[in-house]
This record gives C-alpha cells, sequence and structure tokens, in this order.
C-alpha cells in the first residue's frame, strides 16, 4: 500500500547520515615505512596497538554517528520486517521516549498497532503525529493513512472529511508528495456508500413493516380460525 512506502525513504536516508555508524571505527594509520620505528626505553613497556571503539559510533545529533533516536527507530523496523509486530511496538515507544517531538516514531508506532489488529490505537496515535515535527511528505503519509483507516473502519462522514484534509494538504505543500487523484476518487466511492445505505435503510423499512403486517394478519387469521370451531 501507497502509506507503506516510508521505511526506505526516511529511516535508510537518516543512517546514512550516520557515516560509520554501524562500523568499527577507522583504522589507525600505518607508520612511515622510510623512518625507522623508535626503540622503547630500556625497562618501558611495549606500547599497545590502539584498539577501534566497540559497537556503532554514537551521535546525538545523528551526523557523526546513529542517534538513540534512530537507534530505535531501526530496531523496530528490523522487527516489523520480521513481523514482530509487539516489539516493533515496543521499540517505536522507546524512540518516542527519546524525542515525543518528531512525528517519525509516531507514524511508524500506528504501523505498528494497526499491523497488531489495534486500529483504534493507530488512529489515536497517527493523530498524535500530526502535531509533530516532520518533512512535509511525511505528514501527507500521515494524513493518507488516517484518511484510509478512517474509511476502512466505516467512519464514512469523518473518512470523507479526512481525506479532503489531505487534498488541500498537497494543494498547499507543493513540495509534498502524494496522491492528488485518490481523494476525489475515495470521497466518490464514500458517497456511493453513503447513498446504497441510505437505499438499504428505506428497503429494509418496508421489509420490516411487510412482516409486521404480515404477523397481525396471521394472529388476526388464528382468532378468526378459533372463533370459528
Amino acid at each position: 500500500m501507497a502509506s507503506r512506502l516510508l521505511v526506505a525513504s526516511l529511516v535508510i536516508s537518516s543512517l546514512a547520515l550516520a557515516g560509520t555508524a554501524l562500523g568499527q571505527g577507522a583504522a589507525p594509520a600505518k607508520p612511515d615505512a622510510a623512518k625507522p620505528a623508535a626503540k622503547p626505553a630500556a625497562g618501558a613497556a611495549a606500547p599497545t596497538a590502539p584498539t577501534a571503539p566497540a559497537g556503532p559510533l554514537k551521535d546525538p545529533q545523528n551526523k557523526m554517528g546513529i542517534s538513540p533516536y534512530m537507534e530505535a527507530i531501526k530496531k523496530g523496523e528490523d522487527a516489523f520486517v520480521a513481523r514482530d509486530f509487539p516489539s516493533a511496538v515496543t521499540a517505536f515507544q522507546d524512540a518516542i521516549k527519546v524525542d515525543s517531538t518528531k512525528m517519525l516514531a509516531f507514524y511508524r508506532l500506528g504501523e505498528a498497532q494497526l499491523a497488531s489488529g489495534k486500529p483504534e490505537e493507530a488512529e489515536a496515535v497517527w493523530s498524535a503525529a500530526l502535531n509533530k515535527d516532520g518533512p512535509a511528505d511525511l505528514k501527507s503519509k500521515v494524513l493518507f493513512v488516517l484518511a484510509d483507516l478512517r474509511e476502512r473502519q466505516r467512519k464514512l462522514d469523518v473518512g470523507k472529511e479526512a481525506w479532503a484534509k489531505y487534498a488541500q494538504f498537497l494543494k498547499d505543500q507543493a513540495d509534498a508528495k502524494g496522491y492528488a487523484g485518490t481523494p476525489e476518487e475515495r470521497q466518490k466511492v464514500i458517497d456511493r456508500r453513503v447513498k446504497d445505505e441510505k437505499d438499504y435503510a428505506a428497503v429494509k423499512e418496508r421489509i420490516q413493516k411487510r412482516q409486521a403486517e404480515r404477523e397481525k394478519e396471521a394472529e388476526e387469521n388464528a382468532k378468526k380460525d378459533k372463533l370459528n370451531k
């Protein structure tokens, strides 16, 4: 689905900024072969070779190394791909604890909640995500998945309004990528569903009325048969 294409574009780009974050550090410089190595003084301990830092390089700014926030995001992504949704939920929640101002963890948490069969929780998380900091492309995705979820929950009036918000956002944000034709298409589908439900309600009412008339008629006939015996 279009709303789930964010993982590669946002997470990988953020991890790329970490440079050697997932490596083991730079190798020590080799001594100049032309110069003889200095002999250690008598009784002095032999010099030890420098060791590379253990684990990935860390940087809260996610520039010289991976930040704790993006580290939690990556952990959640790995769990999500492995379909370990409870672990993915926990990891994305951990990312929010590290920085609750950013939109990405909220968006991914909603995806994990939805995959876990908890649409109401996903809706709440995505609604909160709209008030967080994030690029226009990410916000357009949050608006998209919210509109799609509300329509699938058969909240038709709310869903139609959500699609309108998505369409307006794409118009207002020229740099936001999205599917401009989708809102109009989905709104038409919603209108047909609303009309069908109204038509069915009228048919259902007529059926119930006719059934009541038949039951009443049957009762009256039963009384007449009883009197005629």
